[in-house]
């Protein structure tokens, strides 16, 4: 497990805690990562309700019905900004108990266009307010080569939780 990843889920879960507040998840890129790097930390279930893991479209469409139009629009489509804010909402609504919505989406390769490869869209939604925290993100790292180099899709993976956990962490320190 990616120690830096660690240490930002305690600094979220601290600031849930201290909030009183729990989070759903909804994630696509990372496969549930964020939610597997908060499931190492005892007695998270007080603050993380669940993750949605909705990898393809049709995962998106049928379980936080997100529209397929949405999802098959190139002009828009599954990796968005606008797509990241719906599922960050479905995901709220879908969970009463939780008070945070936050979600991802993402290419990290391999095979992502060059122009796309490493981007990341976040998105935080908050059951107490209309406004929707959105951010676009560019991971660092080099892409995988191809579907045999998992070290790099490890790594990339790993990237991708920190800068998520980074960015949750901003949005809950600073509201």
């Amino acid at each position: 497990m990616d120690q830096v990843a660690v240490n930002l889920a305690i600094q979220f879960r601290d600031r849930l805690q201290a909030r009183g507040e729990r989070v759903v998840l909804a994630e696509s890129c990372t496969a549930g990562r964020v939610a597997a790097t908060l499931g190492c930390l005892p007695g998270i279930s007080q603050w993380l309700c669940g993750s949605f893991v909705v990898y393809r479209c049709d995962s998106k469409s049928r379980w936080l019905d997100i529209p397929a139009e949405l999802l098959s629009d190139p002009k828009i489509g599954p990796v968005s900004d606008r797509v990241t804010e719906l599922l960050a909402q479905a995901a709220l609504a879908q969970t009463p108990e939780a008070a945070i919505g936050l979600a991802v989406t993402g290419e990290i390769g391999p095979g992502a266009p060059a122009q796309r490869d490493g981007i990341l869209y976040c998105a935080l939604a908050r059951r107490q307010s209309a406004a929707i925290e959105h951010r676009m993100l560019r991971l660092a790292g080099p892409a995988p080569q191809d579907s045999l180099d998992l070290v790099a899709r490890n790594n990339r993976l790993d990237e991708a939780t920190r800068a998520v956990l980074t960015q949750a962490n901003g949005w809950i320190a600073n509201y």
